[in-house]
Formats: structure tokens, sequence, C-alpha cells
């Protein structure tokens, strides 16, 4: 018994401290439903949204979008980051905008275009 103990002991203490960084590699996100394809890598996405704010500095632009079939995702509002800051100081806070945007690392996604619907 006392060897059964010496060996699950030290595993059960392994197990316990790894947890936290298998926990740590996944994205939260609860209550989101976003099941995007496998296979986005490369592929440009076309949505329609309205501009909230914009972060010049930063490069980034939040945007109340549409929802986008191609990436299953719902209507929502989030942050960007925008390939080109030039894009940016076209933008305004209420402005309708068409934009495409790419993965740039898995599960992140980029602007690469974006301009106001006039």
């Amino acid at each position: 018994m006392k060897k059964l103990h010496f060996i699950l002991v030290p595993v059960a203490l392994v197990a316990l401290i790894a947890m936290p960084a298998v926990a740590a590699d996944k994205p939260n996100m609860a209550g989101m439903k976003m099941d995007a394809p496998q296979t986005t890598a490369g592929k440009v996405h076309k949505a329609k949204g309205i501009v909230n704010s914009v972060d010049i500095k930063d490069a980034k632009v939040n945007l109340s979008h549409e929802a986008i079939p191609s990436l299953n995702w719902p209507r929502m509002t989030m942050s960007f980051k925008v390939s080109d800051k030039q894009d940016l100081a076209m933008l305004k806070p209420g402005q309708h905008v068409d934009f495409e945007l790419s993965e740039s690392n898995k599960g992140q996604y980029v602007i690469t275009k974006i301009t106001p619907i006039k």
C-alpha cells in the first residue's frame, strides 16, 4: 500500500500543477458561439459594420458588425487590429463601413481593408 501511495501522490500533484497551464491555452469567451471553420487561414471574410471608436496609436478600431456567416460569427461589437494605420485616418464614430478581415494568428483576426460606405 505504501508503494502505491508513493506513486499516486506525485502523479496527482503533477496533474494539479498542469491544469492551470492547460486552461490558460483556451480562450475565455463565455456565452459566445463562434465556431469558426477550421480552414480560415488566408481566407478573406467580408462584412459591414458601424464604427464605435478609432485608436490610431494602437492601430485598432471598435466596430458593431453584422453577422459574418463565413466565420459563423453572430452580430456583435468588438475591437480589431487594422493592418494599415492610414485606413484609420478616414474613419469617424457612427460611420458605416465595409471591411475585410483575415486570420493573422490562430483565432485572431486583423482588418486588411476598411472603407466608409457612402
